[in-house]
């Protein structure tokens, strides 16, 4: 079911580009997550990893200001439910797809970006505990804003860092037994980070 969806949504954003795009740059990302939601800070921490890829492309030669960009990115922690203290673990896969506005500075080897795109979630959650679902998986949806410079170092490679604001709650499937809770989840968060990417 993920990989299926995941697919399709990455290669949608092929569908966007212009046939006269020029300037791409393709990198790698890590950067750390900091949930703004307190009920997910209590059970997992304040804190985690996040990495993955993000292709930006310029949308028109004739213009160097606006770009699309698409990205998939891995989170995972391990927590204690409140409470009883159960192990659990989350697993999220964010996807990002949208619009940077980008501007040089320094003489073209600098360039600071904002964007705001649309975020889907996939949230997987794994529990040790009689009164929640032992495993369950389901999809967020909300959206993504973010700001950071490019920094063009030598060889075309691009030092990328920024800082954002992922806003997500996802859903849960209706449950009628006795002893399981249905929860929803919050999964916004700040996002500090650094890629390093290539320019072609």
């Amino acid at each position: 079911m993920f990989s299926k969806i995941g697919y399709y949504f990455l290669a949608s954003f092929f569908f966007i580009i212009p046939l006269c795009a020029r300037d791409y740059i393709i990198e790698f990302k890590g950067a750390g997550f900091f949930p703004t939601n307190d009920c997910f800070k209590d059970i997992y921490g304040k804190s985690g990893a996040l990495w993955g890829p993000e292709l930006t492309v310029q949308l028109c030669e004739n213009n160097d200001h606006w770009y699309g960009f698409a990205s998939i990115e891995y989170f995972q922690k391990k927590g204690h439910s409140i409470g009883l203290c159960d192990d659990t673990k989350v697993k999220l896969v964010p996807m990002a797809l949208g619009f940077k506005y980008m501007q040089s500075l320094f003489c073209d080897r600098t360039a600071w970006y904002m964007g705001l795109g649309f975020q889907p979630v996939y949230v997987s959650t794994n529990n040790c505990s009689e009164y929640v679902l032992t495993k369950q998986s389901r999809w967020g949806f909300g959206g993504i804003a973010k700001g950071g410079t490019y920094i063009d170092l030598s060889c075309n490679f691009v030092l990328d860092l920024f800082v954002g604001y992922s806003f997500v709650k996802a859903g849960c499937k209706k449950v009628c037994t006795q002893n399981v809770v249905p929860l929803k989840v919050n999964v916004s968060g700040v996002i500090f980070g650094g890629g390093l990417g290539y320019r072609f």
